[in-house]
């Protein structure tokens, strides 16, 4: 089963990251051609890959290809409609190609798992930990700052920074102090924090605000303590709770 599912993710990464040009992504939404040689493209990995076994696999090879032309289609009729939801229409693209490869090793295996270690109390603290660094804790820290942002005016600010940058910052930096102190790596905090300080240094010297940098400031601190707080909860978890 792990070999047949390798052999399909590396047929599928090949063949849409290293044999697919850039300006095929971009011709193939005009003409039809681009979009058929690119599957036609899958098609040829897969016979490769499955020459030993190919009077079996003949049916997954039609399935998969079949399905990658469905997909892509449907892709780029989103893409022309949605142009700005680039990446969300990626990432809608890619899992669906994985699971028509999951839905391969199904029928072909069928469905056993085991829901006594699905549902384990180590799992469960870390799919805890993840909700609240990555779901929980922003919304907690917005509301904390609440009572300093009319203070503050951040939004009168004059910046150029990306939709959401700050909030995917905070939520990746509470990530990584997470992993840190699982790992034991906690000088990796320090380098965090000190990283994170020599970028914010010319914001913070451009601002001239005394209020708009203690606001930076402690939106930093406030964010290390929740990541740290949120690590060692885990970490303190798997020694006693499991």
């Amino acid at each position: 089963m792990s070999i047949l599912f390798l052999k399909l993710l590396l047929a599928h990464f090949i063949g849409d990251f290293v044999l697919q040009p850039k300006s095929w992504v971009q011709k193939r939404r005009e003409h039809i051609g681009y979009l058929l040689i690119h599957v036609a493209t899958h098609t040829m990995l897969l016979v490769l890959l499955f020459i030993p076994e190919l009077p079996d696999q003949w049916q997954v090879i039609l399935f998969i290809s079949c399905a990658h032309l469905l997909i892509d289609s449907g892709k780029i009729y989103f893409e022309k409609r949605f142009p700005k939801r680039a990446f969300l229409l990626f990432i809608a693209d890619q899992t669906l190609h994985i699971l028509s490869l999951v839905a391969v090793i199904l029928y072909q295996y069928g469905l056993s798992i085991d829901w006594g270690t699905l549902f384990s109390p180590k799992n469960l603290l870390y799919v805890l930990a993840f909700v609240l660094t990555a779901f929980v804790s922003p919304i907690m820290l917005r509301v904390f700052f609440s009572k300093w942002t009319s203070e503050v005016d951040v939004a009168s600010k004059p910046t150029k920074s990306l939709v959401d940058a700050g909030m995917l910052i905070g939520i990746m930096e509470r990530l990584l102090i997470v992993f840190f102190i699982q790992v034991g790596f906690l000088s990796g905090i320090g380098f965090l924090l000190g990283a994170k300080s020599i970028f914010r240094f010319g914001d913070l010297t451009n601002a001239k605000d005394t209020k708009f940098t203690e606001y930076i400031l402690v939106g930093t601190l406030a964010s290390f303590v929740a990541g740290i707080a949120i690590g060692y909860g885990l970490r303190i978890g798997l020694q006693y709770l499991v």
